[in-house]
């Protein structure tokens, strides 16, 4: 009788310690694992910015949320990327304004080519279209936790690009998100093929494309400027990044802690975008050394390019490609800006 009792008493004490030890501030039962892919590498200012953001998490849920982060475009692009997410096969991704369109359309209006010219007039536009887009994305099944300026576009290709007649010359790679701009540039006259972001060095070494735009701080990490010789300096348009997720994982994680995920994320996407510019400028100079051209256009040509942009803007607005209301808004913006109102 004494040895039972002494065996429920240590199996006890055993017991508990086992349960206590493994408790800490939050048990395994209880940490919800965020999987978020990226299609940025690991080894970049973006890639080391989500890891960040992965440990600040885990560290103000105080160990409920863990955020694993999959980079290096292991989960395809962004179209895929939206797709897994839907299916919950991941829960959240990083996008930029093109990936976006499917569930939030608006946000390509702040892309329209030539229309936001500088940082200063971008940050006087997000003042007033950010309202616009979270209430767009909030009527669907995903959740914005961050939004960030993305960038700047630029036009990359094998031969210089100078004028819309150069680039007509060329096989252009485009995001195949944006179905009705992807019919305008076949309308202008662009032989254009659709291509995912993950695939443009591939298709450009076997010659399927020659020219691609996107941000010189993301072609430097990826890689892609050791396809092409050339870069047209004049930007095209910004473009938003975000970090996006469904919204059944959200809607699992306590009101008190998505408070905290949604403050540490805008802090630290707040520090990413102040360093933006300097990544942007580091990385052309870094593509330079290694053999880019940065061609610069005169004004006649720039002309040329914004001529063909207003040429087929009324379409553009007309099948809702951009948000005419947004559009408009931002106009008015910058109109009054320009004049110094």
């Amino acid at each position: 009788m004494k040895k039972s009792i002494l065996f429920l008493v240590i199996f006890s004490l055993f017991f508990a310690n086992g349960v206590f030890a493994q408790r800490g501030s939050s048990s395994q039962g209880d940490i919800l694992e965020v999987r978020l892919a990226s299609f940025m590498p690991k080894n970049s200012d973006w890639g080391r910015t989500l890891d960040r953001m992965a440990a600040e998490w885990w560290r103000v849920t105080d160990h409920r949320v863990r955020l694993v982060v999959i980079h290096d475009g292991l989960e395809g692009g962004e179209e895929k990327m939206l797709t897994s997410m839907s299916a919950g096969n991941i829960h959240a991704g990083v996008y930029t304004s093109f990936g976006l369109n499917s569930i939030c359309p608006s946000v390509v209006t702040l892309s329209t080519p030539f229309l936001i010219r500088s940082e200063e007039e971008l940050d006087l536009v997000l003042k007033e279209a950010r309202p616009l887009l979270d209430a767009q994305v909030n009527k669907t099944p995903f959740v914005v936790i961050s939004w960030s300026k993305g960038g700047w576009v630029n036009i990359f290709s094998k031969e210089p690009v100078l004028s819309p007649d150069d680039l007509r010359r060329m096989k252009v790679a485009i995001n195949p998100e944006i179905p009705k701009l992807n019919a305008a540039f076949k309308a202008m006259g662009f032989n254009v093929l659709e291509t995912d972001i993950t695939d443009v060095g591939t298709k450009i070494a076997n010659n399927s494309i020659n020219a691609f735009y996107q941000s010189p701080a993301a072609v430097a990490p990826l890689g892609l400027h050791r396809y092409v010789s050339n870069m047209m300096e004049t930007i095209l348009a910004p473009f938003m990044g975000s970090i996006v997720m469904n919204r059944v994982t959200w809607n699992r994680i306590s009101p008190s802690d998505q408070a905290k995920i949604l403050q540490v994320s805008q802090k630290i996407t707040e520090e990413f975008e102040a360093i933006m510019p300097r990544t942007a400028a580091n990385a052309i100079v870094q593509m330079q050394k290694g053999g880019l051209k940065v061609n610069k256009l005169t004004p006649a040509q720039e002309q040329l390019w914004q001529a063909e942009v207003q040429k087929v803007m009324p379409s553009l607005l007309g099948n809702n490609t951009f948000d005419p209301e947004l559009y408009n808004k931002i106009n008015e913006i910058l109109r009054k800006s320009r004049s110094g109102q």
